[in-house]
């Protein structure tokens, strides 16, 4: 009577499993992955530092920072008899920087895309749909409840 095969004995097997759970961690991960992509892509021009920035930016990017959803406190005021200081002007980053952060904004929007396109194909394709929706949800749901308590 022929042995049955399994994972050790097929390679095939082997790497057929190997795909799955793939699929799996990557569908839990993506909604985290997602977040840090936009995020970043936001932080490489600095537009939640901005005093201006809508206040939802600037929660995300402390979050993304500092593992806080708030807005940064304002820094304490220095006694009325201190002379404030004027800041010194920053100089114009070099044409190298501005270069390095679209690209490092390029790379951001990149990963997104192809997360989303690996979403769409593991929601669309997957045998298992029922848990490929329920990674997805427990993905999306574990970091909020985590910062919640």
């Amino acid at each position: 009577m022929p042995r049955p095969k399994t994972a050790r004995a097929a390679p095939a097997l082997r790497l057929a499993f190997i795909r799955q759970c793939h699929v799996y961690v990557s569908v839990f991960v993506a909604p985290t992955l997602l977040f840090f992509a936009l995020t970043g892509a936001l932080q490489t021009f600095r537009i939640p530092d901005d005093k201006a920035a809508p206040v939802v930016l600037q929660k995300l990017a402390r979050l993304h920072k500092d593992d806080v959803f708030a807005v940064k406190p304002p820094r304490p005021r220095k006694p009325e008899g201190v002379k404030a200081e004027k800041p010194p002007e920053k100089p114009a980053p070099a044409a190298s920087t501005q270069r390095l952060k679209w690209f490092f904004s390029m790379a951001s929007v990149a990963i997104g895309v192809t997360t989303l396109l690996g979403l769409w194909m593991a929601l669309a394709y997957h045998k298992r749909k029922a848990v490929m929706w329920a990674l997805l949800i427990a993905g999306t749901a574990a970091p909020v409840l985590i910062l919640l308590t």
